[in-house]
């Protein structure tokens, strides 16, 4: 009967049917025969159904036969074509292809891998380049289902890491020096010529992550009482690349966290050697008189949208509202009326001259007029309860300089109040001295300030450094929309919704793989604009993303070597050729992945 496997995995249930020979073999029945009379040996007159039977094997346990457990032998296994597969190889046979190609042309044609690998070495750069792609095909940042995707991904690194292995090189091999010196190295190669524009922004990740330096409490949108982490990306206008990344402490203020990147930025250009004049965009969270000195100072120009509780905003409001709705001041708009008017004004003593932008905007009367209705209905309600509750009280005008200036005080004399004040020159003594008092017996609007007040709240103000118009002020600024798109980039489609680590070496390695997650986002975005100029719907970054996904090489059989069975979609070209990208690269890149 040869020799029989005694192991586990040669262990099988009793079949149905099944009987024992010397209460150790296995005997199953394999065809059932009738047998007649005149077939019998004694010859009988009735005829019989028979068997043959064969041994399958042998009981585990003959002192325990009803476990029914057996050991099989080599016919049960050949009855049955059971045979031992093979270990599942570390690759699936069919492998996702496209996203990878498209990653390593792209990387090399904007420098991305050759900044990497300066910074981190080929191994490390490589496996950033992996997570990466995860981030973009998956659209998470979740480490742990990396393992699992790699399986039917073709890869920069040469193995499959776990998620163990991830979580360590995040923390050990993308240091915080590496990063800045990547940081730095990317900065000097992509801050270009000339005149640049440089949109500056600031969003905030929550985190549960507790004993963490970098997770604080500080000004969180959905919960005050959540911690997080500030993160700053500084965008280039033109095309929408991320030029450089900061992340900071959830307590930092914006103004803080400015001044920081300010200094950044300020180095990168003194080091580049060109000549650049590069203008920071930034909202209103950002002016300071420390920041705006520091700009200054670095020959930094700066297109800053005014707060409306600076001092300053009332001043030029007030200046501009009378006139700024006029034919002479009206902007090209394609979905606003809007005006604009440029006013000098000085920012802070000492300061040199700067523009001041005012624009009127419908949209922003809209919206901001019902809450200017509210303020002057409250103030009025203040100013009736005053009336009603110091009626025949005198005051001197001194004590009424809080009544808003749209309403005007129906007065009439009060009662002096007297005082006692000390004589002048010598001598001692004091003197009596009468003040002159009101009574107010009511109010009217001051239908003019009133007014004034309404027109005052479809304004806002910009500042500039340097002399510009009020058309291209408000051009430059509405343009600052690509850094939210990377922001809405990193959170709905990288993953960065959720931080997803515990130390704060960790967070930092993580924000550099968002970043060069970015960056390829950015690039794929940029370079085909010209595709969702005719198809909006199948040219948008998930959707492109998916077309490269569907390239993928399956394993011939017989050749043990990868292919690709499919010829490209004329989607997938249209997206490829944009790098040159053709099909004998694609198939090059397949025929790699066998060596």
């Amino acid at each position: 009967m040869g020799r029989i496997d005694r192991s586990v995995n040669n262990l099988y249930a009793m079949p149905k049917g099944a009987f024992l020979r010397n209460r150790i073999y296995v005997y199953v029945n394999t065809n059932n025969k009738y047998v007649s009379p005149a077939e019998k040996k004694d010859k009988g007159s009735r005829g019989y159904t028979g068997h043959d039977s064969v041994c399958v094997g042998v009981l585990m346990d003959p002192a325990h036969p009803e476990v029914k457990k057996f050991y099989a032998n080599a016919r049960y296994l050949s009855m049955n074509r059971i045979t031992e597969l093979p270990d599942p190889p570390k690759y699936a046979d069919s492998l996702t292809v496209g996203l990878n190609s498209w990653i390593a042309e792209v990387s090399d044609q904007i420098g991305l891998s050759a900044d990497l690998v300066t910074a981190f070495g080929e191994e490390d750069g490589r496996m950033v380049l992996d997570l990466a792609a995860y981030m973009l095909s998956a659209e998470s940042a979740v480490m742990q289902h990396f393992p699992a995707w790699a399986r039917d991904h073709a890869l920069f690194s040469e193995d499959i890491p776990d998620d163990t292995a991830i979580g360590q090189f995040l923390k050990r091999n993308l240091s915080v020096s590496k990063i800045k010196l990547f940081r730095e190295t990317w900065a000097l190669h992509n801050i270009g010529d000339g005149r640049i524009f440089l949109c500056y922004d600031s969003t905030n990740v929550n985190s549960q992550a507790e004993g963490v330096f970098i997770v604080q409490r500080g000004h969180a949108k959905d919960d005050p009482q959540l911690c997080q982490v500030n993160t700053d990306y500084v965008i280039r206008q033109s095309d929408g690349y991320p030029l450089t990344y900061l992340h900071s402490p959830g307590s930092v203020t914006d103004i803080a966290q400015a001044s920081e990147m300010i200094r950044f930025i300020s180095e990168m250009k003194k080091k580049s050697g060109k000549d650049v004049r590069l203008c920071l965009i930034c909202d209103r969270g950002y002016i300071s008189e420390a920041n705006l000195r520091h700009m200054d100072e670095e020959g930094l120009d700066y297109i800053l949208m005014l707060r409306t509780n600076f001092s300053m905003h009332d001043v030029l409001a007030d200046r501009a509202v009378r006139s700024i709705r006029s034919y002479r001041y009206e902007l090209n708009s394609t979905d606003d009326e809007r005006y604009g008017m440029t006013l000098e004004c000085e920012l802070y003593k000492g300061g040199p001259t700067c523009c001041a932008q005012v624009i009127w905007s419908a949209e922003r009367y809209s919206a901001q007029r019902g809450s200017i209705k509210q303020k002057i209905a409250r103030q009025r309600e203040e100013l009736e309860s005053f009336i009603g509750a110091n009626e025949g009280k005198s005051f001197v005008m001194d004590e009424l300089k809080w009544v808003p200036s749209y309403f005007w005080l129906k007065k009439e004399p009060g009662v002096p109040r007297k005082i006692e004040q000390r004589k002048r020159g010598r001598g001692h003594g004091t003197v009596t001295k009468e003040i002159p008092t009101v009574k107010i017996t009511g109010y009217e609007d001051d239908e003019d300030a009133i007014n004034r007040e309404y027109l005052k709240a479809g304004i806002m103000i910009m500042v500039t450094s340097e002399r510009m118009t009020a058309q291209e002020t408000d051009d430059a600024y509405a343009r600052r929309d690509c850094v939210e798109k990377t922001f809405q980039a990193l959170k709905s489609h990288l993953g960065m919704d959720k931080i997803g680590v515990t130390t704060e070496e960790a967070m930092h390695g993580k924000g550099l793989v968002w970043f060069v997650a970015s960056i390829l986002h950015a690039t794929l975005f940029s370079r085909t604009a010209q595709l969702r100029v005719t198809d909006r719907k199948h040219y948008t970054v998930p959707a492109m993303i998916d077309q490269l996904e569907a390239i993928k090489a399956d394993r011939n059989l017989s050749t043990s070597r990868r292919e690709r069975r499919y010829k490209l979609t004329h989607r997938q070209l249209n997206i490829l050729k944009t790098w040159n990208i053709d099909e004998k690269y694609i198939d090059e890149r397949i025929s790699a992945l066998d060596e």
